[in-house]
């Protein structure tokens, strides 16, 4: 069975050293999956894959590139900087492929239904409910927000998060304590939402939300296509928490957000993502205000 090495980047200029380290013990080569910051992308000596972000292809996502990249070889390691249902995803068809694991219909439809979430292809955007005690879920709900949350799970070794990946491809299995968090996490919001926890409003055009809660892109879009999210408190893995926009558009042709990450990066260094979503600085907190952003995106609407 071909093995592969896997580590997770730290994006903060204070942990440099620390990934040069791990780095440096990947002796049989490195090939990244997402790794957005060009410094830790140059070294990913087997190449990158990255469609969405520095190839800026918006209709592709990583986890599409893996099933046809050229295999690295057994004791490779793997690396990238955000834990999600792509970049893990990617890195288990990858796995699968190497080992001649069978892809089925189904394991192509869940690989299908993570690329089309990666990449907001949602369809035309509308006005829609949001969630209420008598209708968690009035979007479709499916097992990706489980798979995520499990991949998303820091608390995990990565190489245990993409065993579970592994088994979701192949047979939708998901460990149960995920659907349950999904559950209690959708709680969260509709009582965030009902007491005023969670600030958002509608201003020419976008939506500008203000929450600790991950879904406030969800909340973003029942309002308008484009979203401004800040959340004050976020925090991945054991990076503490600092303030952090993230901006996203439902669909393409609703702004355009190279203009807008260009423009932001000028006024701070680290700004960027793809033509569907990106934000600030990654580890650490921003110092742009809230009006300060929403005044650069209001300049690139394109509709």
């Amino acid at each position: 069975m071909l093995n592969y090495n896997y580590f997770l980047i730290d994006p903060r200029p204070v942990s440099k050293q620390k990934n040069e380290e791990l780095f440096a013990k990947a002796k049989g080569g490195v090939l990244g999956i997402e790794v957005t910051i060009p410094e830790w992308a140059e070294k990913c000596t087997l190449g990158n894959i990255d469609p969405q972000h520095i190839g800026g292809d918006s209709s592709t996502a990583a986890i599409e590139d893996a099933l046809t990249c050229k295999l690295p070889l057994s004791g490779s390691s793997l690396c990238t900087i955000r834990a999600d249902i792509d970049s893990i995803g990617a890195m288990a068809v990858i796995l699968m492929r190497a080992n001649k694991m069978q892809l089925k219909f189904e394991s192509f439809n869940r690989i299908r239904m993570i690329a089309e979430s990666d990449k907001f292809s949602n369809g035309p955007w509308k006005p829609c409910s949001l969630p209420r005690m008598d209708n968690h879920f009035p979007e479709k709900f499916s097992g990706v927000s489980s798979i995520a949350a499990c991949v998303m799970d820091f608390k995990v070794p990565i190489d245990d998060r993409i065993k579970a990946m592994v088994e979701w491809i192949k047979n939708g299995d998901i460990p149960n304590e995920y659907d349950a968090i999904i559950i209690e996490e959708r709680d969260e919001l509709i009582f965030a939402l009902s007491d005023g926890t969670i600030k958002f409003r509608e201003e020419d055009g976008i939506a500008i939300v203000k929450s600790t809660h991950r879904a406030a892109t969800t909340v973003g879009y029942s309002l308008a296509p484009v979203v401004i999210a800040l959340n004050p408190e976020f925090s991945f893995r054991d990076i503490p928490k600092h303030k952090k926009f993230t901006i996203a558009q439902f669909e393409l042709g609703h702004v355009n957000m190279l203009a807008v990450f260009n423009e932001l990066s000028e006024l701070e260094e680290g700004w960027g993502g793809s033509p569907t979503i990106g934000g600030s600085p990654q580890g650490v907190s921003s110092k742009l205000s809230i009006k300060e952003v929403k005044e650069v995106v209001k300049k690139h609407l394109l509709k």
